[in-house]
């Protein structure tokens, strides 16, 4: 009987233990199992957080410009009072999204950006600089007021630093617009006396933009920028040459051999091309035609008849 109870004991106490130890096996077990799903949440948590940031950034709300010269006292140009009309009357409806500014000079330009852009926490989506060439200069140029805007000019320390303020808010979807005739020529051309030839550096001028704005991508024209059918449509855009007859001297031909042909230089890849004519389409966004527009019949039976009638002594 003695011996029976001890051997019962002995068997209820090696249980207890085996029990015990498969206990604390199975705590320490569940223990790492929850360790790892911690740790894995904590570096999902991580990861997530990461995504989320960059994402925020690179959404972040974009407002495109349309920059026009204020007008001078006694000067009334009417192609640019068109332009400042539609797109004010574009901007009324989408004030969030697309801002026309008529500036006296680029440093008025640059801080009416400034204030829309820090009032809607946004960068800079799009600016179209809307303004006149200057064929008989020999070089490519946009004006903002009294200021002319050209790769020789851009070496100027305060020119650039007023830029530099503007590129603080421009990221790899910025693009800048050189909205004037020749803005982006790249050809020589002869002087208006035809005693020699001069280049346009329309290269020179966007790509000193592009060392302001590092990592936006500039457009800019070989030829003319017109009005008409203009901007915020669908058809060709600002692609088309005048009919005046001074723009047949012989001191023109390489705007009519260049007709519809735009240059793009992006910044961040430092990369130059031709591309077809481009537009803004209603929220000022820039749109590159799919067609270029010297390709159509019609456009180059108009260009090959007018370099035709070329002749020297009509630029006055």
């Amino acid at each position: 009987m003695a011996n029976a109870f001890l051997f019962c004991y002995h068997q209820l106490t090696l249980k207890q233990k085996t029990m015990r130890a498969a206990n604390i096996t199975t705590l320490f077990i569940a223990m790492l199992i929850a360790g790892s799903a911690v740790y894995g949440q904590s570096d999902n948590f991580v990861a997530e957080s990461v995504n989320s940031e960059i994402t925020a950034v690179s959404s972040k709300k974009k407002l495109n410009f349309f920059i026009v010269s204020k007008r001078k006292k006694g000067k009334l140009d009417l192609a640019t009072r068109f332009n400042v009309m539609r797109s004010k009357v574009k901007s009324l409806f989408r004030k969030k999204r697309f801002v026309a500014i008529v500036a006296g000079d680029a440093s008025q330009a640059s801080a009416k950006i400034q204030y829309r852009l820090k009032k809607y926490d946004a960068r800079i989506g799009t600016i179209w600089f809307d303004s006149h060439g200057m064929y008989k200069k020999g070089y490519s140029l946009f004006l903002i007021g009294d200021d002319e805007i050209s790769y020789k000019t851009l070496q100027d320390s305060s020119l650039i630093s007023i830029f530099s303020e503007m590129a603080d808010y421009a990221d790899n979807e910025t693009k800048l617009v050189i909205g004037s005739c020749y803005g982006g020529a790249t050809y020589h051309r002869p002087s208006i006396d035809y005693k020699d030839t001069t280049r346009m550096n329309g290269d020179s001028l966007m790509i000193r933009l592009g060392e302001i704005f590092k990592q936006a991508i500039i457009y800019g024209s070989e030829s003319w920028v017109m009005t008409k059918p203009g901007l915020f449509r669908k058809k060709a855009a600002v692609a088309g040459f005048p009919g005046r007859k001074l723009f047949l001297d012989v001191c023109y031909k390489p705007a009519w051999e260049n007709v519809g042909k735009w240059n793009e230089y992006n910044a961040a890849i430092n990369s130059f091309r031709s591309v077809n004519p481009i537009t803004l389409d209603m929220y000022g966004n820039v749109i590159v035609r799919n067609s270029a527009y010297a390709d159509k019949r019609e456009v180059k039976d108009d260009i090959s008849k007018n370099l035709g009638k070329m002749q020297p002594g009509l630029y006055k």
